[in-house]
């Protein structure tokens, strides 16, 4: 089951502040992480955010060990400070290095040789090809030596800013199952869920228009397969998306049998 969310460019049009924006974003990285999402996906609904919430996203993900390379300072990035650490099995801390040990990294080229930074007191010697930000394994500790990998758990997600709207961006991701959120859907406690396979969406609106909306505005329609209310008899008049995210992700982690 790999599990693709779905949050409008439009995410922050209440909110101005650029701290709270900043940590509005991070709030749902964070929510990605802790359910093992492994897509997040950006689509036109009539936002100008939507570079903004990719870079926060996408700094979010990255190790610690490894932004100042691949972020350079910008105004954007100024409050990144408030958003919580993902603590991700990739987000590795430093240490000495262990023969086997999976760690992300990013090409160094010197001379004709190539090296790459894992986030040790050390450079890894890279045997193999590659440029820019990897995955590696460490084949030998001593003289420190790395080979492009692919990781054997949750590595964090990627992020996919479509400048499309929504069916043309859910038509993209090619879901086997797309599930809409919304305050009038169905009570996600009453319906029968069918089986929790393959790539599983879920699609979130922005805080003034919910998801049909959103399609109406863009003479759109989208055949999902469930409408679902994920939070049935909320108290407030309205649940934040990055709070939907939250609690739809929650509901589903305790629904699923994998």
């Amino acid at each position: 089951m790999i599990l693709h969310i779905f949050i409008p460019d439009s995410l922050l049009e209440e909110t101005t502040d650029p701290k709270i924006r900043t940590y509005k974003v991070g709030q749902i990285a964070r929510a990605a992480a802790i359910f093992g999402v492994e897509h997040i996906w950006i689509y036109k609904a009539g936002g100008k955010d939507g570079k903004f919430i990719k870079l926060i996203l996408e700094y979010a993900e990255t190790p610690q060990y490894l932004r100042k390379a691949l972020f350079p300072i910008r105004k954007e990035l100024k409050y990144v400070g408030v958003i919580p650490p993902l603590r991700t099995p990739h987000h590795k801390l430093k240490g000495k290095p262990k023969l086997g040990e999976i760690r992300e990294g990013v090409i160094i080229k010197k001379g004709k040789r190539l090296y790459a930074d894992i986030g040790l007191d050390e450079l890894a010697l890279v045997e193999g090809s590659g440029e820019g930000r990897m995955t590696f394994k460490i084949v030998s500790v001593n003289p420190l030596k790395v080979v492009p990998a692919k990781p054997v758990e949750y590595w964090g997600y990627r992020v996919h800013l479509t400048n499309k709207p929504l069916a043309k961006t859910l038509k993209k991701a090619r879901l086997d199952l797309a599930i809409a959120t919304s305050r009038k859907g169905e009570d996600v406690r009453k319906v029968k869920l069918p089986p929790l396979e393959g790539e599983i969406g879920f699609v979130f609106g922005s805080p003034r228009k919910g998801v049909m909306e959103i399609l109406r505005d863009f003479n759109e329609d989208y055949p999902f397969d469930l409408i679902l209310n994920t939070i049935p008899n909320q108290k407030t008049k309205t649940v934040r998306t990055e709070e939907a995210v939250l609690a739809t992700l929650a509901v589903f982690n305790f629904i699923r049998r994998d």
